[in-house]
């Protein structure tokens, strides 16, 4: 039977065909739609392909139970929703405690009621609608906070003096992934790049609060050491237990090519220097941020000239095959290998090609910096 117009679509699963012809009756006279089954095998079936509001469905059918049709249907999927309505003449509490436990989200007695039966399905299609209507609002609300914290990320038009391009591709609803450029003094711009510990909801603030924090320190008043120290110190006040950032701060004088870098816990960063053919990757080591009270960060001080161009990601781009140490090596040889084509063109193609098609689990974050 064939869907029409809005009307709710109920499956009823019953192996009296007088039971099916009266309750197809009453609910039909109500504006419903039905559909029907006597066993097992068609039930299954009939509702893997009709996708029904709602089902009824009778304990004892002629071929299996009642309990196996909705056990099975839910094992299909991990998020079936439908509501089961069980129907049966047994009134035992074993029974009706057994329905519930199955999966049911109701059990109504024979001999049926019509009145009863249409209170019952209204009630459960109203439940049904407004959790979607939840779902769909919680839905709504993270995609709000995903883009508001994209908004608090600048846009390489926004500092053309901080010479950056950055992709960040999110693969999570509510991804941990962050950057920041910030003017820290003439000619003088610092880089964050960071990954948070969760990618839920929550994670979402976290990173807005870790934009705050920097926003505040950052500046020629305070080194990037000191920077770090004091994002750590503030993270660790309101930080919920087991949540850290792990992140990498560089400062750079676009003027006499001074770069300072420190790295809390991240992925290193990488170096192509346009007079040398092979990429240098900065190992540091450091603790991360937000979860403990003495920390020690690595460090690192070097010279860029003209055209040597900095890099800096989250760890979904070198963890999509093979060890992490592999993944940072291909991603260094194909920096190296792009050093002629230019950073706004050369930021996504490298993520294209380290990926190679390969579906990414986890949200992938790439900066490059030019001198």
């Amino acid at each position: 039977m064939q869907r029409q117009y809005q009307s709710p679509l109920i499956f009823i699963v019953d192996d009296d065909a007088s039971t099916v012809f009266t309750i197809e009756g009453f609910l039909q006279r109500a504006g419903f739609q039905t559909v029907s089954a006597r066993d097992v095998a068609g039930a299954l079936q009939g509702i893997r392909k009709q996708h029904p509001d709602l089902i009824l469905l009778d304990v004892n059918l002629t071929d299996g139970s009642g309990f196996d049709v909705c056990r099975l249907l839910q094992d299909d999927a991990a998020g079936f929703n439908t509501p089961i309505l069980f129907i049966s003449a047994d009134g035992d509490t074993s029974t009706k405690v057994q329905a519930f436990e199955s999966g049911g989200v109701d059990y109504i007695t024979k001999p049926i009621a019509g009145a009863e039966v249409i209170a019952r399905v209204r009630t459960h299609l109203r439940l049904k609608q407004a959790y979607e209507r939840l779902a769909e609002l919680q839905i709504e609300r993270v995609q709000g906070l995903a883009s508001a914290k994209n908004t608090l990320m600048p846009r390489p038009s926004d500092f053309p003096e901080a010479h950056f391009q950055v992709s960040l591709r999110q693969v999570l609803t509510a991804g941990g992934d962050f950057y920041d450029v910030i003017p820290a003094g003439p000619c003088i711009v610092d880089y964050l790049v960071a990954d948070s510990s969760g990618h839920d909801l929550a994670s979402t603030f976290w990173t807005a609060a870790l934009k705050t924090l920097a926003a505040e320190y950052a500046g020629p008043l305070n080194l990037p050491l000191e920077i770090v120290c004091a994002i750590n110190g503030a993270l660790r006040r309101f930080l919920p237990a087991g949540s850290f950032f792990t992140l990498v701060y560089a400062r750079l004088n676009h003027n006499t090519g001074r770069l300072f870098l420190v790295n809390a816990g991240h992925p290193p960063a990488i170096v192509v220097h346009a007079s040398q053919n092979e990429p240098v990757i900065l190992q540091q080591e450091g603790d991360v941020v937000g979860a403990f009270a003495d920390v020690v960060f690595g460090t690192a001080e070097l010279t860029l000239q003209p055209g040597d161009r900095v890099f800096f990601y989250t760890d979904g781009l070198v963890e999509t095959g093979g060890s992490r140490e592999e993944g940072i090596q291909r991603l260094a040889q194909v920096c190296s290998s792009r050093r002629s084509t230019q950073l706004p063109e050369l930021v996504p193609a490298v993520i294209d090609e380290v990926m190679a098609g390969a579906a990414a689990s986890d949200d992938l974050l790439f900066m490059g910096v030019e001198r």
